[in-house]
């Protein structure tokens, strides 16, 4: 069964069925972040979930339906979001754009550290679920943050580069911080996931790239 069928079938489900595939998801995405498909059981998912292990075969069928779906709900969330913020910048100068999309980076990050936390385990892998990913998710996120830069260094905001080192240096800076939040915290004693904190945070990235 596809992550669309999974969809579909999930839209005529009881309220019940649907907190439990929705419980079910939440856990599937803590695991594979954690870690990653092949470390990650249906078993220790369905413990996470606390839910009855042959649920997850009931919802999903397989364990890579239960990835796809795990994947759509953090990524279509994203770019939910992504596309909200950049239809209200619509006329914006680019570096206005630029600047609220690298705080808005920044945040996600910090409230959602298990997408990035994903993304390192599935980035690793040269495989048909990276592909999948890259296909579904990531393309459209690269186009448009790349519109962007490319506009920016046309009007000599940012230096001259490909787009494709920006776009993964300024991943990184967004998100490493609370994708390693524990480590962090046992290094300076400073919880990344502080408000204060994230909002000190974006202020760096932003002056980093735009003086």
């Amino acid at each position: 069964m596809s992550s669309n069928s999974n969809r579909a079938a999930s839209e005529g489900a009881t309220p019940k069925s649907q907190q439990t595939r929705e419980r079910i998801v939440r856990a599937a995405l803590d695991a594979f972040a954690t870690y990653g498909f092949d470390g990650a059981s249906t078993r220790q998912i369905a413990a996470l979930a606390g839910e009855n292990q042959g649920l997850i075969t009931y919802h999903f069928s397989t364990k890579e339906s239960l990835w796809k779906a795990a994947v759509d709900s953090i990524f279509l969330e994203f770019r939910r979001e992504l596309a909200e913020r950049v239809a209200v910048l619509a006329d914006a100068d680019v570096r206005t754009q630029l600047r609220l999309l690298l705080i808005f980076f920044v945040r996600h990050a910090a409230r959602r550290p298990e997408q990035m936390r994903l993304m390192i385990q599935e980035g690793k892998a040269d495989n048909a679920r990276m592909q999948w990913l890259v296909e579904h998710h990531l393309k459209d996120a690269f186009a448009i943050f790349g519109s962007i830069l490319d506009r920016a260094i046309e009007e000599g905001i940012v230096p001259a580069a490909p787009v494709v080192h920006y776009f993964y240096i300024l991943v990184g800076a967004c998100s490493l911080l609370f994708t390693v939040a524990p480590e962090c915290q046992y290094l300076t004693g400073d919880d990344p996931l502080d408000p204060a904190m994230v909002e000190a945070h974006a202020e760096t990235v932003v002056n980093l790239i735009l003086r």
